[in-house]
């Protein structure tokens, strides 16, 4: 398995350093007047860094004959994303950004994450808030107000 991780990553890795020798034959420009090769390199450079950390990750993997961990845990976190996910998109009008984000994020901070009560209501609070004002003032999106209606 490690050998055909490091195979798929090497790969990725070739194809990413391949197209930044192609981008690099275009015009760059700056950030404020984009050139024809400015996203190309861009993204040829991130897909390099991604590339790398398969790499690494690969190579540092554990060998095929340890033993694999336990499948379990996995999927009880992913059937309670995606479970959580559904009831956010149900009652996000209902209960509107603020209260179903901070909800939702209690959950996966509470529940999947198993973090401390104090941790998952601060760390819901403030990535709630950021988020609101991010999007509601600074990008001016129209976003719910439910319950709160402000």
């Amino acid at each position: 398995m490690r050998r055909r991780e490091l195979a798929a990553a090497s790969v990725l890795l070739a194809f990413a350093l391949f197209a930044i020798t192609q981008a690099r034959g275009l015009r760059f420009g700056t950030v404020a007047a984009p050139g024809p090769g400015f996203f190309p390199l861009c993204l040829a450079l991130a897909l390099s860094l991604v590339g790398i950390g398969l790499v690494v990750g690969a190579w540092r993997a554990a060998p095929a004959d340890a033993p694999a961990p336990s499948v379990r845990p996995r999927r009880v976190a992913i059937a309670g994303t995606l479970a959580s996910l559904l009831v956010y998109a149900l009652v996000l009008e209902w209960l509107g950004f603020l209260l179903a984000t901070f909800a939702l994020l209690v959950f996966f901070f509470r529940v999947l994450q198993r973090q401390r009560w104090l941790v998952a209501v601060a760390g819901s609070l403030a990535t709630s808030l950021v988020s609101y004002f991010v999007f509601k003032t600074w990008l001016g999106v129209n976003l719910p107000g439910g319950l709160l209606q402000f």
